[in-house]
């Protein structure tokens, strides 16, 4: 493994320090009904981008314990797996193991804002699920690299938590809360200014314009972007994971329908945006 210099901040340390400690359970969460259907609209999304070629080299940037970077070694190609995380990563390898996948990827602990360790048009796809450009809070720096360290008409698939569903899911019910008081309306106001809200730490989230946006300016031409997932986020909490759990694959089909429908977008819990390399001109 190459020694990487972080980009030192206060605030990325508290995302990296929740990780180092929480990687032993991080998978657990995963095996929830709503983190299944989850997963599964992210597959189906990204096996329409994947390389034709099974050798090509893949960027799974931010991809912690390596849920990703496994399913597509799996489907033979070669994986290069980042994350700020030594401990995600250790994870990570021990997975990898049992896979009896070490030959097909590859471990670096790198800061997702700071990918000078890759050449510039190395990789044939780049990843970043699990919404680290979101926790980077510099997701122009991160978008960059992930253009730049991609070949031309390379894909680029990046996953973000969404503002809306922030609004629905947080910011409103501690508005009523605290009686809308002035405090509390102008945290939302500020909120929907910069998108940045803290939970186990700070992060920001994007609505789909913003997204679009952030990769345009980056030099990415946007091919699709999805709320994933949407019609579960309607679903109360507390009846979730059961209606989905009963009902998984007429959900699944469901999402994979309205998944990309424009009026809907916002409504996603998260968003996934794809984009592809444009040449220099």
């Amino acid at each position: 493994m190459s020694s990487v210099i972080f980009m030192r901040d206060s605030k990325t340390e508290s995302v990296k320090e929740f990780y180092e400690r929480t990687a032993k359970d991080y998978d657990k969460e995963y095996e929830e009904p709503h983190w299944k259907l989850y997963n599964e609209i992210t597959w189906e999304n990204l096996k329409q981008f994947l390389p034709k070629r099974k050798t090509a080299l893949i960027l799974d940037a931010g991809g912690g314990t390596g849920y990703w970077a496994i399913r597509m070694a799996k489907h033979g190609y070669r994986v290069v797996l980042t994350d700020i995380s030594e401990n995600m990563l250790k994870v990570a390898k021990e997975k990898v193991k049992m896979e009896k996948l070490q030959e097909k990827i590859e471990t670096k602990n790198v800061d997702i804002r700071d990918m000078s360790c890759f050449p510039s048009n190395s990789f044939d796809m780049a990843i970043a699920e699990g919404d680290p450009v979101s926790y980077c809070l510099d997701a122009k720096k991160a978008v960059e690299e992930l253009a730049r360290v991609v070949k031309e008409n390379a894909h680029v698939v990046v996953s973000v938590d969404c503002k809306y569903a922030m609004i629905h899911r947080v910011l409103i019910p501690n508005l009523i809360q605290e009686n809308f008081s002035k405090q509390a309306s102008k945290k939302l106001v500020q909120f929907l200014k910069t998108g940045i809200i803290k939970g186990d730490f700070e992060f920001q989230a994007f609505t789909p314009e913003e997204l679009k946006t952030l990769f345009g300016t980056c030099g990415l031409k946007v091919i699709r972007i999805i709320g994933k997932p949407i019609l579960a986020q309607l679903i109360t909490r507390e009846k979730r994971d059961e209606i989905i759990e009963k009902n998984f694959a007429k959900m699944l089909k469901l999402e994979l329908r309205f998944c990309d429908a424009p009026s809907l977008l916002g409504v996603g819990g998260h968003l996934e945006i794809v984009g592809i390399k444009r040449g220099h001109h």
